[in-house]
């Protein structure tokens, strides 16, 4: 410590260089690092999607669910694996140990899902890893007044998707609201039955007539020849001409197939509309590659779509743009870093009323957060939202080191005579190590930080490491460019003697009244502290705050089996109640069959007293829908809004989960705070089934899977082959008019081919019979399971949670079914307890550095018996700005643990330093007070000024108000009360150890003398 003040005096240029490096290189580095809105940490969550339209879920679960259940279950480290199958198609979520590296798990799920043998009918399965880098950076819609979606879609696919795929560092490309356009051939099954005709005759000529193979090798005149066999069909005319070949008792007749059916171009079936602003339209997402640089990757992507000459009526509307978050978010914590740094010099100057003593201090933040940057940088840390918190988080104590340094070497400089480099050396020196033991002692509370478990302690490893960077190079500046510039600058000070201001004078009486009744300074001090845990259940609590939202999420669940037309036209209705709303700037529809869902833009203008009132208004004009659906508007943000509720339900039978679960949401639907409880079985579906009668079917020529895949082909249509139309391949899809099939009747009417080429008509051999299916089948580790889900609509989540644990307990569950809580309780519960132990150790790991530092036990104690008073100020601060108690407000409490400490040891350092020159223990606890009140004032008014913007803003995130304000709170009543507390304790434990010693000697003499 003492070479680097020596070095740093003596060779006054190499430090300017240095000092130039910083500068220079920080700028370079914050130019040049990444942006993205939070950091690319692993999520432990894989998904995987295949998609097995026409299958129930029953059929989905069988054919595809449980095969790929079977493979994904031995993958290493899968901690859960959940599948779940409805009708079209079986999604599973694989969730794995926090240490299993989520590249080699995406390659494992991938290989497992390979091997799976799906059948046919099962589209190819999607898998997608989960986390920040899956999530969208830029999203748009194509939009028009006029053009069909599927015109949309085809714009989008052949111009607008081919441009963006150019970009560098783009990632997936993810369109939804797609309508693709085939050639249609619809059967009038009336004139089919006239001429004779059957669905199989058709399916056969059509196939018949549109084929290419290869067909063998010849040799002629010396020349060996391929031999292609090739017939197309070019045309909608040639379609239209096909011959169909239909023998009779007269001989054969023919038909065109233009005779028997309608044949165009047309839109596939439609399962989701899409509209964007009431117009009809295309959305797209678009993600970027991990490790990009997501600001820039957008920034071309706008390039992009802006050079793109658009058809008339066509519009594109940018709806998500993260860089505009990123931006933003850099913004605001660089004004609140600037704002920090502008208090903390007002706090600076108004105690050492000096400029340049002020500025040497100041330096020490842009050269210990430029600093950190470079490091940053150099280990491909990006700038996000944890990142720039952790910088706007140190601006407040990197400036500490320095203002102990500066005020020491101030102090003496105003009353030595014999001012010069030595003095200045000896000034830095005792406080070197007092100022080297505090930053040790704070990085080693941010370092559990880092390291805490879970998915919340990965993203908060960032914000932990920033600091630390921060405090080690401001460690430096402080031992280093402080004591040259204080040379430079400080040694033609005018002399002042010594002598005490207001504050050090009530300080002395209030600590002597203190010392002198030890007792009861205690006793206040204790009851101050129980004063103060009797506000903890008066706080709120929750998992992560609320930010404030510009988007917004209204979703709308249908009675089960409602038409998509239906279901359209309620959501219809609700874009009218939407878009007659203030500050609304886009509506993003989605209409799924039962579920509804609007994606809600208000302007960027938006104020906060404006979103809540939007919410309002919006939630009084759903109450007009209460009969048609359920509705839920919630806000969307990174920390999200309303969080999920979910209980898990296992073990038992079906019977035994359904009666569960219906018996809690029966107990717990109605507690405050809790909205849309239901199970995950909630109603039934209606559906089809198809009944062949085996023994009919066979004496007619038929088997079961004939006859069902006969009528699905009928029902759903069949896709027979691809023709090459106008350059471009289409696939041509064969069905039965959809007005012939509006009842069971006329399906049963149809007459499928048996294999001696004779029609059988399907009522001979089957039944329809309309029966109530399940809406979805759920497993877990390969054994059924039932959620029960809500939202929670309440700051205080634990008190909540609480309730509904207690209401769950109150049952009487059927034997061998068990429940568990998941989602934001269980999040929090984690977070809780995570925290807690990362508090313990960060206790632990300053004691052992304040043990090293001071050799012995008794100053340790007494400056751990200031940390239970931060708590007597942040939650009292909780409490006063109705701030809830969650994950940020135990990461500043955690920064409490550092900060007190750090003031304590500057304290105690001193007070050994008077005992080591013979001062009696009284006279140095008050000398020592009296001289460091000054510098620990500074160092927590620092603190508090830096981190005021940060407690005013109206920003929410991971790193919020209720940590700024934590801070605030706890630091002025714990510095306040350290100043007393410390000194006491230590007087008791100094006077106690005086005691036992002297018995001790009496004991000894007593045993010399009987000997």
């Amino acid at each position: 410590m003492s070479k680097w003040i020596k070095f740093s005096l003596r060779n006054a240029g190499v430090i300017f260089i240095a000092m130039l490096m910083v500068l220079a290189g920080g700028y370079y580095s914050v130019k040049t690092m990444k942006m993205e809105s939070m950091p690319n940490v692993d999520i432990p969550y894989i998904i995987v999607q295949v998609p097995y339209v026409g299958a129930t879920p029953d059929q989905a679960l069988n054919d595809v669910g449980k095969p790929l259940e079977a493979s994904l279950s031995g993958i290493q480290k899968l901690k859960n694996l959940y599948i779940e199958s409805h009708s079209n198609y079986v999604f599973s979520i694989l969730e794995f140990d926090m240490d299993k590296k989520m590249d080699e798990a995406e390659k494992d799920v991938t290989t497992a899902v390979s091997t799976v043998e799906l059948p046919n009918g099962a589209g190819k399965p999607v898998i997608i890893k989960d986390g920040p880098s899956a999530a969208p950076v830029f999203s748009f819609a194509l939009s028009s007044e006029t053009a069909h979606r599927s015109e949309l879609t085809q714009f989008m696919n052949n111009r607008i998707k081919p441009s963006l795929a150019t970009v560098d560092g783009i990632g997936k490309i993810n369109i939804y609201g797609e309508a693709e356009n085939q050639l249609s051939v619809e059967l009038d099954s009336e004139k089919m039955k006239e001429k004779g005709i059957t669905y199989d005759l058709v399916k056969q000529s059509i196939t018949s007539h549109n084929f290419s193979f290869p067909a063998g090798q010849v040799d002629l005149n010396g020349k060996t020849l391929n031999v292609q066999a090739d017939y197309k069909i070019a045309s909608i005319q040639d379609l239209k001409d096909i011959q169909l070949v239909v023998p009779g008792p007269t001989g054969i007749q023919t038909y065109k197939l233009s005779d028997v059916a309608n044949i165009d171009f047309n839109t596939k079936k439609e399962t989701v509309y899409t509209r964007i602003n009431e117009k009809q339209g295309v959305l797209v997402e678009v993600t970027a590659q991990p490790g990009s640089n997501a600001v820039e990757v957008v920034q071309q992507m706008k390039e992009k779509l802006d050079s793109i000459k658009l058809p008339a009526e066509y519009k594109i509307t940018k709806l998500y743009d993260t860089s505009k978050d990123v931006e933003k978010s850099v913004n605001t914590m660089l004004r609140e870093v600037l704002l920090g740094t502008l208090f903390a010099v007002i706090v600076t100057f108004v105690f050492l009323r000096n400029v340049k003593a002020t500025i040497v201090a100041i330096l020490s933040i842009p050269l210990s957060i430029l600093a950190a940057m470079i490091t940053m940088k150099f280990f491909n840390y990006s700038l996000n939202m944890m990142t720039l918190a952790g910088i706007a988080v140190a601006v407040g104590r990197v400036i500490d080191d320095s203002i102990v340094v500066i005020e020491n070497i101030y102090r003496r400089t105003l009353t030595s005579t014999n001012r010069n480099e030595r003095m200045v050396l000896s000034a830095a020196k005792e406080v070197g190590g007092a100022v080297m033991s505090s930053t040790l002692t704070t990085m080693a509370v941010f370092g559990p930080l880092s390291f805490v478990p879970g998915i919340i302690g990965k993203f908060f490893a960032p914000f932990g490491i920033t600091v630390i960077v921060a405090l080690a190079f401001s460690l430096i500046v402080s031992l280093t460019v402080v004591p040259l510039l204080a040379k430079l600058f400080l040694l033609k000070l005018k002399h002042q003697e010594p002598k005490e201001n207001l504050i050090q004078k009530a300080y002395k009486g209030a600590l002597s009244w203190a010392l002198r009744r030890r007792a009861v300074t205690i006793i206040l001090a204790v009851i101050v502290f129980a004063g103060s845990l009797a506000l903890v259940p008066m706080i709120p609590k929750n998992f992560l705050p609320e930010e404030k939202a510009a988007s917004y999420r209204l979703s709308a669940e249908l009675p089960i089996g409602t038409s998509l037309e239906k279901a359209d036209i309620l959501a219809n209705d609700l874009e009218n109640v939407i878009s007659n709303q203030v500050k609304v700037e886009n509506i993003q529809t989605i209409v799924n069959g039962e579920n509804v869902q609007l994606f809600i833009n208000l302007s960027e203008d938006t104020t906060t007293e404006e979103g809540k009132a939007f919410e309002k208004n919006t939630r009084e004009a759903l109450k007009a829908f209460d009969d048609q659906a359920e509705t839920a508007l919630s806000p969307i943000g990174i920390t999200g809004g309303g969080g999920q509720f979910v209980v898990i339900v296992e073990g038992g039978n079906a019977k035994d989960l359904e009666k569960t679960g219906n018996m809690i949401v029966d107990v717990i639907e109605d507690i405050q705070g809790l909205t849309n409880v239901k199970t995950n079985l909630s109603g039934v579906k209606p559906q089809l089934n198809i009944e062949v009668d085996d023994q009919k079917a066979a004496e007619k020529g038929l088997n079961p899977i004939m006859v069902s895949a006969f009528i699905k082909n009928l029902i759903a249509g069949e896709n027979i082959t691809n023709i090459q139309v106008d350059e471009q391949t289409t696939p041509l899809t064969l069905s039965v008019k959809t007005e012939e099939l509006l009842s069971t009747k006329t399906i049963l009417d149809q007459s499928i081919t048996n294999i001696l080429g004779n029609p059988v008509k399907l009522s001979e051999v089957a039944s329809l019979t309309e029966k109530p299916g399940p809406t979805g089948l759920y497993r877990l580790n390969q054994q059924e399971y039932l959620e029960v889900s809500g939202r929670f609509v309440t700051d205080n989540v634990s008190g909540v949670q609480n309730e509904v644990t207690k209401r769950i307990d109150s049952l009487k569950l059927p034997d061998g079914v068990k429940t568990r809580s998941e989602g934001q309780a269980a999040a929090m519960s984690e977070g809780f307890t995570n925290m807690t132990i990362a508090m313990g150790i960060a206790v632990v790991l300053v004691f052992i550095v304040m043990l090293v530092t001071f050799g012995n036990m008794i100053a340790p104690i007494a400056i751990l018996s200031s940390l239970p008073f931060l708590f007597t100020g942040g939650l009292l601060g909780l409490y006063l700005t109705k701030q809830a108690l969650g994950m940020p407000a135990l990461v500043g409490f955690l920064m409490l643990i550092g900060i007190v400490v750090t003031n304590a040891i500057v304290l105690m350092d001193r007070v050994m330093q008077n005992e080591k020159s013979g001062m009696d223990l009284t006279a140095s606890l008050i000398e020592a007070s009296s001289t460091r009140i000054r510098p620990i004032l500074m160092t927590a008014l620092a603190t508090i000024g830096a981190l005021l913007p940060l407690a005013l803003s109206s920003e929410g995130g991971l790193i919020s108000r209720s940590l700024a304000i934590v801070v605030i709170t706890g630091l002025l009543t714990s510095t306040l009360l350290t100043l007393v507390i410390v000194p006491t304790v230590y007087h008791i434990l100094k006077s106690m150890k005086k005691r036992f010693s002297k018995k001790e000697v009496v004991v000894l003499e007593k045993l010399e003398s009987a000997s």
